[in-house]
């Protein structure tokens, strides 16, 4: 998968929301603004009570990559998340 996100020393707990304006999936309540994510970018989602590292692509919607599983975000969801 190429993401060690278990490596980094210290995460920042946010979410991911889908901007159907900009097609893109923003990270907020990390920064003081939202980001954009783009395809390949790695970190950690919530799955349950346990953060998994992913990464995310477009194909041909956007999904992440647990491993070599694939799972579809859905545009009106909300996903907690780490990132670094």
């Amino acid at each position: 998968m190429g993401c060690d996100t278990h490596m980094i020393p210290w995460k920042r707990d946010g979410r991911i929301l889908y901007n159907i304006q900009t097609d893109r999936w923003d990270v907020w309540d990390v920064y003081s603004k939202p980001f954009a994510l783009h395809c390949g970018e790695c970190f950690e989602i919530k799955i349950g009570d346990h953060f998994l590292p992913c990464r995310i692509e477009m194909d041909p919607d956007w999904v992440i990559y647990l491993s070599n599983t694939r799972f579809h975000l859905h545009p009106k969801a909300s996903y907690r998340i780490r990132v670094e």
